[in-house]
Formats: structure tokens, C-alpha cells, sequence
């Protein structure tokens, strides 16, 4: 593993894979992200974590690492922005992700790399993932399906969002230049895998390589969520009406996304909170019925929204 600050051996020796882990608050989980990292077969790789202005204990997490991690920390700018900043600063030809509360099995680097290497004409390699909850619990299915459980054209792309997340991805440094990185302003992922598609195939490898932690959507679904328009405008400049399909599906998930979350808060007796994701579910599709009757609910008194908001959140609940 190569790993420190630049000198010039390592610069005759550059790492083959960089694996870049963005931080915001993640004392709880960063060490055993890092873990998971530590225990692949592959070996020939550089960690970059960037903590992206924690205010919680990961500082002193990361601190007991030392020099087998490349540690950078910014003021906040979001997983996007800590993303960029963890790739400008890393070294190697690959560009593994992986998040702080994400977990990688032990073959994973020795089966994407391989993989990404055997097709020079791909840009980027992605694998199916279990989905576990916040207590490592398998918690429900994998987002990838088996009408998507394929590498994907551009064409198919533009029809839907494609379920990749970003830590199953490996990527070629040259391609994630050229796409120009991710997008900041957006806070999103989604727009920068139509971008690396442009820059060549993807490989689809259906072996389930990572868990992935599916947690509280609640406030960080809030947090992250900047209305459509942003990226409806972007997508439409670039892709014109290809795109149709694209942004309907985009609203129809966000639109489930901030519905779930706003039931689930209902159940707890979180009022206010449901109250802001219904209104968020109507910016989106102001024709979601029950979004209004689900809002008028947030100002019933509690014990009554809890019991009206019991059996949805019980078929909601990962």
C-alpha cells in the first residue's frame, strides 16, 4: 500500500488504485469503512480521506491511523465537493470510492480492478451491493433488478436513473477528467454517471461486493435536497428530449424518497419533520394527493398522527 506525502520514490512508485472516502460526521462508522479497506486482496492502493468539516469526533478517529491513510479536511461542501477534492490530491490511475459508512468484501478491488483492465475501452466498473441497515442488519433488496442488471447503453441511461452506487464504482482517472468531476451545486451523483457513460462503456459485475448502509433518511434527505429545477435544467441543456424518460423517473423517485421519509417521521411523532418533507414531496409533483392529505395529518395531535401514519410506515420501514 502506498500511502504519505508525496517524495520521490513514491513518485517512480505511484499507487495503482486511489480509494477516496468522503467524511461529514462519521465517527461512528469511518473506522470500520477503513477496515474493510485494510483487509482487500489487492493490495497496490492509496487511501485519501477527506473530511469534509465534521463536527462530531472523526477527526481524532482518523488521527489514529497516521500514515497508512492520506487525511485532508475542508470546510463543508458536501460528498460531491469532498469527492473532488480527495481525487485532485490522490495519485493512482484508478479511482475507487467508497463511503464512510459503507463496507467493501475482501475481493472487491482485486475483481473490479481486473475487470476494469481486461476492456481498455471502459470507463468505469460497477457490482451489485447487499443492502444492510444502520445496525449492519440485511435490510431489503438490491436496488439493482433484473431488468437492470446489465452494463447499460447511453440510450438505456437516459431512460431511468440507473441504480449505481458510488461505492461499487471503480473508474479510470482520465475519464473522470474529462467528465469534469462531480457536480458541486447539485449535491447530487446522479447527472455524473451520464457524464462517465459518456466517456466510454461501463462494466456491470453482478457479484455483490459491497454492503451498503441504507440509514435515516431523515434530515439528510432535507439537507441534500435542492428542488428539482437545478438539475432538471442541466439535464435538459445537455441531453434535450432524450431525456424525458430520465427526468420523469428522477421525480418519481425523489418523490418516493421524500414521501418514505416524511411517513417514517409521522411514526415517530415527528411532526414538523414529516411536515417539511411533504411540502418538499409537492415541489416536486404538486399533484401528490397524498402528500396533502399526509400534511394535513402533521397538525392532528401526535398520538392521533401516529396511529393514522402506523400501518404506512410499518410497509415503509427498511
Amino acid at each position: 500500500m502506498t500511502s504519505g506525502p508525496l517524495n520521490s520514490d513514491s513518485r517512480r512508485q505511484l499507487p495503482r488504485v486511489s480509494v477516496i472516502i468522503p467524511v461529514y460526521n462519521g465517527a461512528a462508522t469511518i473506522e470500520r469503512a477503513l477496515k474493510s479497506v485494510f483487509e482487500q486482496t489487492f493490495t497496490d492502493f492509496e487511501i485519501v480521506v477527506v473530511d469534509d468539516g465534521s463536527t462530531d469526533d472523526t477527526p481524532s478517529v482518523l488521527a489514529k491511523f497516521g500514515d497508512r491513510i492520506r487525511m485532508f479536511r475542508q470546510p463543508n461542501r458536501g460528498f460531491p465537493g469532498a469527492r473532488n477534492t480527495g481525487v485532485a490530491t490522490s495519485r493512482g490511475e484508478l479511482i475507487a470510492l467508497i463511503d464512510h459508512d459503507d463496507q467493501w468484501l475482501p475481493r472487491k478491488l482485486e475483481i473490479t480492478v481486473a475487470a476494469l483492465l481486461d476492456d481498455p475501452g471502459a470507463a468505469l466498473v460497477y457490482s451489485d451491493l447487499v443492502v444492510v441497515n444502520e445496525a449492519g442488519v440485511e435490510s431489503r433488496a438490491s436496488p439493482i433488478s433484473s431488468d437492470t442488471a446489465h452494463a447499460p447503453s447511453m440510450d438505456e441511461m437516459l431512460a431511468r436513473i440507473w441504480p449505481i452506487m458510488p461505492s461499487t464504482v471503480v473508474m479510470r482517472r482520465t475519464a473522470f477528467e474529462r467528465a469534469g468531476g462531480f457536480g458541486e451545486s447539485l449535491q447530487e451523483d446522479l447527472d455524473f454517471w451520464l457524464l462517465m457513460r459518456e466517456q466510454g462503456n461501463f462494466v456491470y459485475l453482478p457479484d455483490k461486493l459491497v454492503r451498503f448502509t441504507f440509514g435515516q433518511l431523515y434530515p439528510k434527505i432535507l439537507n441534500r435536497d435542492i428542488g428539482p429545477k437545478p438539475i432538471v435544467d442541466l439535464i435538459r441543456a445537455r441531453y434535450g428530449s432524450r431525456a424525458d424518460r430520465w427526468v420523469e423517473d428522477f421525480i418519481q423517485h425523489r418523490v418516493r424518497m421524500l414521501a418514505h421519509a416524511g411517513v417514517i417521521e409521522m411514526s415517530r411523532g415527528n411532526l414538523a419533520g414529516a411536515r417539511r418533507c411533504f411540502i418538499r414531496v409537492l415541489r416536486y409533483d404538486p399533484r401528490h394527493v397524498k402528500s396533502y392529505l399526509r400534511l394535513v395529518r402533521t397538525y392532528l395531535p401526535a398520538g392521533i398522527a401516529r396511529a393514522l401514519s402506523g400501518r404506512a410506515a410499518r410497509r415503509a420501514s427498511p
